[in-house]
């Protein structure tokens, strides 16, 4: 039986143990339709119910039950306990309800929620708490989070005893003293025109994550599953598995703005510790992720998966190429590192990404000017088995002017150097001209080779007057505040 001396004080209330006398207002409150529709029975409540509810489970030690009540004044507006207290696993599950109208908005219930978590973990020693809370509470399930409850799982069509069905939340909460802070994983995953291989990528995730949970690894995760103004319907496949689970956040950009756009869309929703990106066509194996993490255990501060055998069409597979040369030569990228879309990140490299907000955005550039702590897994490539790459031709030229034009100025120094090998070479070739000229009167002027050096210098100048333009417009687009990306709805967006 809880003493009767103990007081649990706040700032703004008291938690006392309940007595009998408070049998009246108990049955008040579980009778009122707002707590009643809260839980799962729901038949009428008695005092002699409650009364025999006291006796058999709060006097035996079965139920640990205060009653909430306003520091000034203690007057009791509601009660908070622990029941099903397991003393082998020492876990309980449990449950508030504030059963005065007028004590509904004023912070009471998380102030409970931080006390008695305290003294269920302090003073009762136990390490795990469970609750139940319908998915439509959301007020509730708001507090529950501010407390530390994490989701477990959703309990669909959850049968109350009036018949009605509803979904509810599985959510626990674990003491720190006794358990290993878990490490919070972050998935995200650019999709475009992808409803039919986005479900089974997404399936795969939790696999994987649930197989290195086994193994003894500290990990939770989410996924942010970002929706680039798809023309088919991936953005209702989005919403169906945020709906199935509430760690997956679903994001709709209001026009295609682009894979790495759709990355940095991502990068401001997550809240892991670190960061994977990957594919939403099943080719990027999610299953090997662990060898991923694995590397940032170490110290990696990136992580790039590098395909021992691509499986992309041979125009992608040269796209990737003259990206990799690409990189190496403009943004510094080291020879022997690959680069892919499928990598992971330690949070502090992804704040540092999310600081660029320029339009025109490139992942690996920001990435690399960031650090240097990056290393290559070794992991396989999988065949499509569904549909046909989003990257275009013109995607892969805009990409690729993404990545010289924002991150490195060396295309500016090349025009120079062209400009001025070309200049030397037509003074030389006017020398040469004058001086066989001069040797050979009767040398005719050539009007072809007059046209050649016209057109060749013409184009030169053409070229890298194009190359100043495009630094210039994309200087003045960037000034007018282009933005990266403009997202249209979140889904199970808590931030």
């Amino acid at each position: 039986m809880l003493e009767q001396t103990i007081r649990i004080e706040g700032s703004q209330i008291i938690l006392r143990p309940i007595e009998y006398g408070d049998t009246d207002r108990i049955v008040k409150w579980r009778n009122s339709e707002r707590v009643r529709s809260r839980f799962i029975y729901r038949e009428p409540f008695t005092v002699e119910g409650h009364c025999r509810w006291i006796e058999t489970m709060v006097n035996t030690g079965k139920v640990v039950q205060f009653m909430i009540c306003e520091k000034e004044g203690m007057r009791p507006v509601g009660s908070v306990y622990f029941r099903d207290i397991n003393r082998e696993k020492k876990s309980a599950e449990y449950g508030i309800f504030l059963g005065e109208d007028d004590a509904l908005g004023k912070g009471y219930g998380t102030e409970t929620a931080n006390l008695a978590v305290e003294y269920a973990f302090s003073r009762m020693g136990l390490k795990q708490l469970i609750l139940r809370v319908f998915t439509d509470n959301e007020a509730a399930v708001r507090s529950y989070r501010r407390v530390g409850f994490k989701e477990e799982k959703v309990l669909k069509d959850v049968e109350c005893s009036d018949g009605e069905r509803k979904d509810m939340l599985l959510m626990s909460l674990y003491n720190s003293r006794y358990v290993q802070k878990e490490k919070l994983i972050s998935f995200v995953i650019p999709c475009y025109r992808s409803e039919l291989t986005l479900p089974k990528v997404v399936e795969e995730i939790g696999g994987a994550m649930k197989t290195l949970q086994e193994k003894g690894k500290k990990y939770d995760y989410e996924i942010v599953l970002v929706n680039d103004c798809s023309p088919d319907d991936t953005f209702s496949v989005i919403r169906k598995l945020c709906e199935k689970d509430r760690r997956i956040k679903g994001v709709n950009l209001a026009r295609n703005f682009g894979q790495h756009a759709a990355l940095m869309a991502g990068f401001h929703q997550i809240k892991g510790d670190v960061v994977i990106c990957l594919d939403d066509d099943g080719q990027t194996p999610a299953d090997e992720v662990g060898k991923l993490l694995e590397e940032i255990e170490k110290g990696s501060d990136v992580v790039y998966a590098r395909y021992e055998h691509k499986k992309h069409s041979l125009f992608r597979n040269f796209g990737s190429w003259v990206n990799e040369e690409m990189a190496h030569i403009m943004l510094g990228k080291p020879k022997d590192l690959c680069v892919s879309s499928y990598f992971a990140a330690k949070r502090f490299v992804v704040e540092e990404v999310k600081r660029y907000t320029n339009a025109y955005p490139y992942v690996i550039g920001l990435v690399l000017r960031t650090t240097k702590s990056i290393t290559n897994v070794a992991v396989c490539h999988r065949e499509r088995e569904i549909g046909t790459s989003g990257y275009t031709f013109g995607k892969l030229i805009g990409l690729w002017f993404n990545g010289f034009t924002a991150f490195s100025v060396k295309p500016l120094r090349i025009a120079t150097a062209m400009g001025v090998a070309c200049s030397a070479a037509g003074f030389l070739y006017g020398i040469y001209t004058v001086v066989k000229k001069l040797v050979n009167p009767n040398v005719p002027l050539g009007f072809s080779s007059l046209m050649a050096a016209i057109v060749f210098m013409g184009g030169m100048i053409m070229v890298m007057l194009g190359l100043v333009g495009e630094y210039v417009g994309r200087m003045y687009i960037s000034m007018n505040s282009s933005p990266q990306f403009v997202i249209r709805e979140t889904i199970n967006d808590e931030t």
